[in-house]
């Protein structure tokens, strides 16, 4: 088992035990704490699950991909179909579905999402694993303690959960105790956890999970104090993962309580107004579980700002994706998600403080995309890569809870749902009369554009077997008349063709599967290729 082995021995994500770089698991970002110690205190499980924390807004993905699980989202989006791309940039490779069927040798998206999140269990396993075996009855019941183990079993379920949506097929549950997940190493095979193993069924993957996070739930939920700061989970956050689960797995009921037990916690509200000041601030109202970078942690070039934010000049310059104009025309004139979006045909001005090169103008032309360059995350300033970084908000619980609705026939609860949200963005928008497959349209819509860039719409498609439709989207149409034909014939070759043979068609393709990474098939012959 070559990469688990690599993972634990010393992991490129910034969470490395002492022997290798070090320093990493920490209660504060300087402190350190030895293996030994993490396996037999109180204070080593609490480091432990701090040092998952750190790796969720520290992962070194390499350069041009950033820092952290949210640069990992916003590449996730890019393969979905709420993004266009019609000239040179990077990311072509996920963008075009060839980077997560990659099988060779490399590091490409298949591996490092798979060694992310399988570090994250690693660590949680460890963390498990030393309060149930090495603490005594009076340790496990110290307040601290007792809430990194929940944390520690939320952030498995968590890890486990994308795993499974990444590298398996989508749940059914006529075939998920003959499909296949992904390798099950908890802390009950603790001993054995670096040896070859197989790939454990889709059904026994989501036993876990759903089993992680009815225990976590139980070790968070209220009178337990939550902890202040968004860098942990807390019952309400557990709940939303639990809720996103829910949804893949089509129970509606179990996803409807859970998104209203997220959306009761009073520590985050919706608000439409803090939406455009640059998704850089984790006490943000909408909020529910974020990442504050530490002052002494500084990620310069390599950070998720540097890559994906519009006003510091780095890696951004080959970002070209635009917004799918067919979603964006469809919001309502004020609506405050249009000011995430630079759209050129529109009459939109570029932001005063944006980097040259992401709009940059050469011999008289844009070699930006025009029909709605991204604006919706900024750097703490155009010499600083500083900002804090999101990984759920409250927005999400409110769109799960209105399509639950939507299909449990409770049509007029999830109007009022996605009123509830809506017009918190659009003070325009009105009651939603819509019903049957229009509703739910309108809701994915509207969880579309919210969501977009944090991670969520593969996710959706793959749930739902939707496939990529790009080259339906609005955005040739307005090139053709804004920029000129040529623009057009060169945009349309972008996305179809050879360009577009390894995207799927059908629900079923098997390319909805990643690649189970090279280094592993190699490592542990136990584990089975996807098709």
């Amino acid at each position: 088992m070559k990469l688990f082995r690599y993972i634990l021995v010393c992991s490129l994500g910034a969470l490395a035990l002492t022997s290798c770089k070090g320093d990493y698991l920490d209660t504060a970002p300087t402190s350190s704490v030895g293996e030994g110690v993490a396996e037999h205190t109180p204070t080593g499980v609490i480091a432990l699950v701090n040092g998952i924390h750190n790796m969720m807004y520290s992962y070194n993905f390499g350069q041009a991909f950033g820092v952290g699980i949210p640069s990992l989202n916003y590449q996730l989006d890019m393969i979905g179909d709420d993004v266009i791309n019609s000239r040179a940039a990077y990311y072509m490779g996920v963008y075009r579905w060839t980077d997560h069927r990659w099988s060779k040798e490399g590091e490409r998206i298949n591996y490092k999402a798979w060694d992310s999140y399988y570090t994250i269990i690693q660590q949680a396993n460890t963390a498990i694993y030393s309060y149930k075996n090495y603490l005594s009855k009076e340790e496990r019941l110290q307040a601290a303690v007792k809430y990194a183990y929940g944390e520690a079993l939320g952030l498995r379920a968590y890890a486990y959960h994308c795993l499974i949506q990444l590298f398996s097929k989508r749940y059914d549950a006529s075939t998920a105790s003959q499909d296949l997940g992904v390798i099950l190493r908890t802390d009950a095979n603790y001993a054995t956890q670096y040896d070859p193993a197989p790939r454990a069924t889709v059904a026994a993957v989501y036993d876990q999970i759903e089993a992680d996070l009815k225990a976590s739930m139980d070790e968070l939920k209220p009178p337990t104090e939550q902890r202040e700061t968004r860098n942990h989970l807390t019952y309400s956050v557990v709940a939303g993962i639990a809720a996103r689960v829910a949804m893949c797995k089509a129970d509606y009921a179990q996803a409807k309580t859970y998104a209203q037990a997220a959306i009761a916690d009073q520590t985050h509200s919706l608000n439409g107004a803090s939406l455009t000041k640059g998704f850089n601030d984790y006490t943000a109202p909408e909020w529910m579980w974020g990442y504050r970078q530490a002052e002494d942690q500084n990620y310069f070039f390599n950070s998720f700002y540097a890559q994906y934010g519009y006003n510091f000049n780095a890696h951004n310059r080959g970002l070209r994706f635009a917004v799918n104009r067919t979603l964006y025309n469809q919001l309502g004139a004020k609506d405050v998600r249009r000011k995430w979006f630079v759209c050129a045909d529109l009459g939109d001005k570029i932001p005063d403080d944006a980097a040259p090169e992401y709009f940059k103008v050469a011999k008289g032309a844009n070699e930006w995309e025009v029909t709605g360059q991204c604006i919706k995350f900024k750097a703490q300033g155009p010499k600083s890569s500083f900002g804090d970084v999101v990984v759920m908000r409250v927005a999400e619980m409110y769109y799960i809870l209105a399509e639950a609705q939507a299909r449990l026939g409770e049509e007029s609860d999830a109007q009022k749902t996605l009123y509830t949200i809506v017009k918190t963005r659009d003070a325009d928008f009105t009651q939603p009369t819509e019903t049957g497959t229009a509703l739910l349209d309108k809701i994915l819509l509207h969880k579309r554009m919210d969501l977009i860039y944090e991670g969520v719409r593969f996710f959706d498609m793959k749930r739902l077997g939707t496939p990529p439709k790009r080259l339906e989207a609005a955005n040739f149409d307005i090139i053709k008349t804004f920029v000129g034909l040529n623009a057009y014939k060169v945009a349309i070759e972008r996305n179809s063709g050879t360009n577009a043979s390894d995207i799927p068609t059908t629900m079923d393709d098997p390319r909805w599967q990643f690649s189970i990474p090279y280094q592993e098939i190699v490592g542990n012959k136990l584990c089975e290729q996807n098709p």
